[in-house]
């Protein structure tokens, strides 16, 4: 059965994500290759998420809340966006050298993704199912692939 809201959606990638990136990380120790592969399957999953958001979900709210991107929520966003690719590159490099020591930029990333979510899930997301009509949604969610 198709999901019905955007905030229901997008939550189950969050979820869907962020179990990916803790198998990434419980596992790189023990098996590199598996690792290497639940690496690919995160970054190619975020940034299938993010584009989702920034081509998509975000010019319908800047479009019903009547807002200008500089300084608004969605503006926020997108900056919080370019720090989470920051820290896949980060790891994305060491990773294609071999070195799985990537704790650090793990942490950044952990710690981005987080606060992020939190505020899409609770804020953002129910803002535009609540501002668009069915219709809308279904067709949002169909370009999303659901």
């Amino acid at each position: 059965m198709a999901t019905t809201t955007i905030a229901k959606f997008m939550g189950h990638d969050h979820d869907r994500l962020d179990e990916i990136f803790s198998q990434f990380h419980t596992i790189k120790n023990q098996d590199a290759q598996k690792a290497l592969t639940l690496f690919q399957e995160l970054l190619t999953g975020l940034y299938r998420h993010i584009t989702w958001e920034e081509e998509i979900l975000f010019p319908v709210f800047e479009a019903q809340a009547e807002m200008v991107r500089a300084h608004g929520p969605t503006d926020v966003m997108r900056n919080e966006h370019r720090q989470i690719k920051y820290f896949l590159e980060q790891i994305q490099t060491s990773v294609a050298a071999g070195d799985l020591s990537t704790e650090e930029a793990e942490e950044g990333l952990r710690q981005i993704l987080t606060t992020h979510n939190v505020k899409e899930e609770k804020i953002l997301y129910p803002w535009i199912d609540n501002a668009v009509s069915d219709e809308e949604r279904t067709s949002l969610l169909a370009r999303m692939g659901n």
